[in-house]
């Protein structure tokens, strides 16, 4: 895979932004609905997968106009529909077209799918908007600081901003090792892979989001919800699957993916009396109150 991002790499560059749409638009070229193919399977305690708690924020009873930023192939939506019935007026905005053609297919024609991005959304109104979702695209989102303005800006009083980020990594030992397998192997073909972040580092971290989302929201307003969530398999599935969830190993030609893929499998065999055939990794949910 070429990107401008990875060209920037090469040549000891920071990536600037518009290196990184570049970058994230061509994985979801090629690879439109992974993330949903990931998440869907990825569940807490209780049986529930990151879309069903993100959606868990919504009250019908009176929010009932619902914003999906970055909706991609549109589980969450989808989600939201079935759960919550013809109640809800339901928005979708992605700037991958790939993936917005997917969500076009499973989703009611009620639906009003935009491709464009979080940082413009001029086409609603000021406080027009009772749910603002995003799930694991905030921290991919640079400037973020648009976004968090253009949040605020639709959302009625009252309203609700929650979103699915990364969590502590030190929450969870397995996803430290295999984060650090996957980009040691990424780095054999990609130099300074890694180097910086996809997005804005400050959404990836708990210090420093809630200082950021306090410079469009009430901190007092703000929480931060943190559980683990588990993928179940046997260590070939584990491997195949955990390794679809990340972006770097989007980026490995196909004999390196699949070298990636089987140091995995040796990994997850090796702690498989330890794991129990489980993945867990960090996974937080922010939640805003306007």
């Amino acid at each position: 895979m070429e990107t401008n991002w990875l060209n920037a790499l090469r040549e000891d560059k920071r990536p600037d932004s518009s290196n990184l749409i570049d970058h994230i638009l061509k994985i979801h070229r090629d690879n439109p609905g992974f993330t949903e193919g990931y998440s869907a399977q990825c569940i807490d305690a209780s049986g529930k997968n990151t879309y069903q708690w993100l959606a868990d924020v919504i009250a019908p009873s009176f929010q009932s106009d619902i914003l999906d930023l970055a909706c991609g192939s549109g589980p969450l939506l989808s989600h939201c529909y079935e759960k919550f019935g013809n109640g809800l007026s339901l928005i979708g905005v992605d700037m991958s077209s790939a993936e917005l053609t997917l969500a076009k297919e499973r989703l009611p024609d009620s639906t009003l799918l935009v491709h464009g991005k979080a940082q413009n959304l001029a086409f609603i109104r000021n406080r027009d908007i009772d749910v603002v979702l995003c799930h694991w695209a905030l921290t991919l989102m640079d400037p973020v600081a648009p976004v968090l303005k253009e949040v605020s800006r639709i959302l009625r009083p009252g309203g609700t901003f929650a979103a699915i980020v990364d969590g502590d990594k030190s929450s969870s030992k397995e996803y430290e090792e295999v984060s650090e397998l996957i980009y040691s192997w990424v780095n054999k073909n990609h130099k300074n892979y890694g180097k910086y972040d996809l997005g804005d580092k400050r959404v990836r971290r708990k210090e420093t989001l809630i200082p950021l989302l306090g410079q469009f929201f009430k901190q007092d307003r703000i929480t931060v919800n943190e559980k683990l969530f588990s993928v179940f398999g046997e260590p070939d599935k584990l491997a195949e699957d955990v390794s679809k969830f990340f972006y770097a190993s989007y980026v490995l030609p196909e004999k390196m993916r699949f070298s990636l893929v089987d140091d995995l499998q040796k990994y997850f065999q090796k702690n498989k009396q330890v794991l129990k055939q489980e993945f867990r990794m960090p996974i937080n949910r922010i939640v805003v109150k306007a």
